[in-house]
């Protein structure tokens, strides 16, 4: 299902996968939900939350939801008839339609902002952005409830930013919550961390991972069963390879990789080819997953076979360590691309032929 069209854009989206704020279904993380419900009901919530996990697995979507909730249950004229077992809040409530169009009074979102004059988003989240909540806070609420705060990504808080979200952290408003949405939570501030409360998330598993990608119209269904082995239970990863016709490039991966380990010039041109082709730059850090999921999956079985001092293991840890840095330094220093696919996935065939 394609993502609603939007005057101004938003960061991160892509077209074959609903933005977080405009999805009501939600699949897994069921601890997560319940933690944050229970300490909702004790009438004992945390003002903070560190929502912590790989990227696309639905930290984002659970923010929305949480928020949907917090805005129905939280109302002062809210009475419900029975205790919420979940977070769930009719998809048809004008809540719901709120928050679809984030035209919710008492949401705020902070995020990238998109430079107009420049057509393109900025690097990081500046402290304009966190200054939002002045203004926010400082007016009344629009809604006889409490307010909601999302920062997605925190990690791309830049320093001025940081500070400034860790001072109204220490001193939080009133019947407010805060999401702060991290895909590597060390990048964030100690200081940050220490004033939220963390709830992790695992990447998603079959079957609720299949279910997920079917029911959200992600992939086709004759390929759903394989999508589900490749997207590491990330659902914004198999939106990434459906669109970027990422099968293609999976398909063309593993062909290269299969014994005797011996890819030949022409095929890795190719490979090379279809990595670095021009205005898909999605594709390169889908090549970096699949490398790294490749040899995790070989080290983990040679550690088993044979331990971690392994002539085997220590072969494929050293590939890890040198394909990720070069796969790093082509992205820091703008590098051939189709060199560095050639250069790495003749690494890793020498470590499995080792």
């Amino acid at each position: 299902m394609a993502a609603a069209q939007s005057e101004t854009p938003i960061f991160d989206q892509i077209d074959a996968l609903p933005l977080p704020h405009e999805q009501t279904q939600f699949f897994g993380h069921q601890e997560a939900e319940q933690t944050l419900l229970s300490a909702w009901q004790s009438g004992k919530m945390h003002h903070a939350w560190l929502l912590t996990g790989p990227k696309g697995i639905g930290k984002a979507t659970f923010a929305y939801r949480a928020a949907r909730f917090i805005f129905q249950d939280g109302s002062d004229s809210y009475s419900p008839l029975i205790t919420p077992s979940d977070l769930g809040v009719d998809a048809g409530s004008h809540i719901s339609r709120q928050v679809a169009n984030r035209a919710h009074p008492n949401l705020l979102s902070i995020e990238r902002p998109f430079d107009v004059k420049g057509k393109k988003f900025r690097t990081e989240i500046t402290v304009d952005e966190v200054r939002k909540t002045t203004k926010f806070f400082g007016a009344t609420a629009g809604e006889n409830t409490w307010r909601v705060c999302i920062v997605d990504p925190a990690d791309d808080l830049n320093t001025n930013a940081a500070n400034a979200l860790l001072k109204i952290l220490e001193e939080p408003p009133i019947k407010t919550v805060f999401f702060l949405i991290s895909h590597a939570p060390g990048k964030l501030l100690p200081t940050i961390r220490s004033r939220c409360r963390r709830l992790n998330f695992a990447p998603l598993e079959n079957p609720i991972l299949s279910q997920a990608l079917a029911e959200l119209e992600i992939t086709p269904p004759d390929i759903t069963e394989r999508m589900s082995e490749v997207c590491e239970g990330s659902l914004r990863k198999a939106a990434e390879l459906q669109s970027e016709d990422g099968m293609l490039l999976v398909h063309a991966f593993e062909r290269l990789l299969t014994p005797p380990y011996k890819p030949d010039y022409e095929t890795l041109n190719h490979l090379g080819d279809l990595v670095a082709q021009r205005g898909k730059d999605q594709r390169f850090a889908n090549f970096s997953d699949l490398v790294f999921r490749h040899l995790s999956t070989h080290l983990h079985q040679k550690m088993g076979e044979g331990g971690r001092q392994s002539q085997a293991a220590m072969a494929l840890a050293t590939a890890w360590e040198e394909a990720g840095e070069m796969m790093r330094e082509t992205m820091i220093f703008n590098l051939d691309k189709k060199q560095t696919v050639i250069n790495v996935m003749r690494l890793v065939s020498k470590a499995l032929r080792g």
